[in-house]
């Protein structure tokens, strides 16, 4: 299954990808610098479910130049129509910083959001809380209703510190870290359900119901079609 890892530059995409295969396979950078200049995959498993996360070029207005603005849209518009060929997209997840300034963020998630098809579903991972003073989940709760007057939904989420794991960190650093790891392989298992479908894009043809042939997935909470029909779309 194709999970696309995307979001604005220096935000820890890389380093995610290194928290959810617990392997370091992606270069990362210590700064807010991009690191990833072109779309990579990498290969992982989960519960014997194969995957490729796509890490792609960051998305970054402030520094960057006219000439090369449009470079990850470009990058990330030709990855989605070479998935489209290639399995579908099954999974987008848009990755921020908890303390990132809003109005970069919503104008990344839009281009993103525009980028791929209305049914994959599209997940956010908020990553840098190892020093949030609450518990790490509280940070959605206080955010999520402003996220949403910006315009920005999401099917799930998770909250999550993607440090680099070593001995030398705080023992409560540890503890988010390897927690967080749980946290974001539960997202993608339970969002990449074979099938899945956003229920707020369900329709189906007078005067059947939903009951006739649609259900809701008890894993991951998504409508999928369950039997063969002729009008069904999905």
């Amino acid at each position: 299954m194709n999970v696309i890892i995307a979001g604005e530059s220096g935000i820890g995409k890389s380093s995610l990808i290194n928290l959810i295969t617990d392997q370091e396979v992606a270069q990362t950078s210590n700064d807010s610098t991009a690191c990833t200049l072109q779309t990579r995959s990498y290969k992982f498993s989960i519960d014997g479910h194969d995957f490729l996360l796509w890490d792609t070029p960051g998305f970054d207005e402030g520094s960057m130049t006219v000439a090369n603005a449009r470079f990850p849209e470009l990058m990330v518009r030709t990855l989605v129509q070479r998935l489209k060929n290639a399995g579908g997209i099954d999974l987008l997840v848009y990755c921020m910083h908890g303390n990132r300034a809003k109005t970069g963020l919503v104008n990344s998630y839009k281009v993103i959001r525009s980028l791929v098809p209305t049914t994959v579903p599209f997940v956010a991972v908020v990553t840098r809380l190892e020093r949030y003073p609450n518990q790490i989940e509280d940070w959605w709760a206080k955010n999520e209703h402003e996220l949403s007057n910006f315009g920005m939904e999401f099917a799930d989420h998770a909250c999550i510190t993607a440090l680099p794991d070593s001995s030398t960190l705080p023992a409560l650093f540890r503890e988010r870290l390897s927690h967080s790891r749980t946290t974001v392989q539960d997202l993608i298992r339970t969002n990449c359900c074979p099938y899945a479908i956003s229920p707020t894009l369900v329709s189906f043809p007078s005067p059947l119901t939903t009951d006739d042939w649609l259900q809701k997935c008890t894993v991951c909470g998504y409508i999928r079609c369950v039997i063969s029909h002729p009008d069904c779309t999905l």
